[in-house]
């Protein structure tokens, strides 16, 4: 029995390391076509095997193979890999007639941090194949938005002393407009390091969002997400969610209150909110790259790249244009 494992292994190793004139089907998408400055950006890699053989990607020179993108500025500009960073696709199997969807940390590996319009194509190639393949351009926009309000604090000592130097952090709600919608992010940064950007609401004009900062440097944001419903979040310094939840007006309304002798800030009023009910909760139905790549048993291992989502990506706009 092991001798025809064995043998089969073996087998499907040879089938995969001769070289075929095949198809190799690319697809590029992205969760949305904007983001913000220092915001996290993934990519989704659809890989369709059309060669009629297996496809390994291994450390073995026959079966080397690699996901790479080119990316231009508005300028028409290539954008390099950042040094010492390259995708790893080694673990990746595509079966004949197999589909997989691998999705990139594009910001790990190549500099988005400028503002402005990027062109970006990726493309596959394997020892096995005798051409390389590639998807379509898509565009995406990025942007640094507008700062609508700003806080510098001192976080909390780690280690009780008073001769700990103060450690400072800075909290700012920025503006940023998505064709005809505009979103907020709260951005915290310290010295020109970014520790976090993240999307937290949507802009409407018929409510404010309100926001408080306790005793602990903790920030807290109650964020209107319809005429009667409201996102309850706080965050420490490092720019980690601490509380995440929705309430509804019922008889008072959901508010923040400081108390100005302790420092310490509560949500009050409201009831919860239900969600697919009050508000259309953001990730019904959706499995994100970030969720996946956050530590989650479908996450990679530590010496791969490799995340497939299945049929859980985003739905994306692309732009066809050569």
């Amino acid at each position: 029995m092991k001798k025809m494992i064995k043998a089969a292994v073996m087998l499907l190793l040879m089938l995969s390391v001769m070289p075929v004139s095949g198809q190799l089907s690319v697809t590029l998408r992205f969760n949305r076509t904007h983001y913000m400055v220092h915001e996290q950006v993934y990519a989704c890699v659809t890989i369709r095997n059309d060669s009629g053989r297996p496809l390994i990607f291994g450390e073995r020179p026959e079966l080397q193979g690699f996901i790479l993108f080119d990316i231009r500025d508005q300028n028409n500009r290539l954008i390099q890999r950042l040094p010492d960073m390259e995708f790893q696709t080694k673990g990746l199997y595509l079966a004949p007639g197999e589909t997989k969807n691998i999705v990139v940390p594009l910001h790990r590996y190549y500099n988005l941090r400028r503002a402005g319009t990027y062109r970006i194509h990726a493309y596959v190639s394997h020892n096995a194949l005798r051409q390389e393949f590639r998807s379509r351009n898509v565009s995406i926009r990025v942007s640094d938005g507008a700062v609508v309000w700003r806080k510098t604090v001192g976080l909390p000592s780690r280690t009780g002393s008073d001769d700990e130097p103060v450690v400072t952090r800075v909290y700012s709600i920025v503006k940023m407009e998505n064709n005809t919608e505009k979103f907020y992010y709260l951005r915290v940064e310290d010295n020109g390091l970014i520790y976090a950007v993240t999307r937290i609401g949507q802009v409407l004009a018929h409510t404010r969002y309100e926001v408080q900062v306790d005793m602990l440097s903790r920030i807290h944001l109650l964020m209107p997400v319809g005429p009667r419903v409201f996102h309850y979040m706080s965050f420490n310094g490092d720019g980690m969610i601490l509380e995440n939840s929705y309430w509804k007006t019922s008889g008072t309304v959901p508010m923040l209150h400081r108390d100005a002798s302790t420092g310490t800030v509560t949500r009050m009023g409201g009831v919860p909110a239900r969600a697919g009910v009050d508000y259309v909760d953001p990730s019904s139905g959706q499995v994100t790259a970030s969720d996946l790549m956050g530590g989650t048993p479908a996450a990679p291992r530590r010496d791969s790249g490799v995340v497939d989502l299945g049929d859980g990506v985003m739905p994306t706009q692309v732009d066809d244009a050569e």
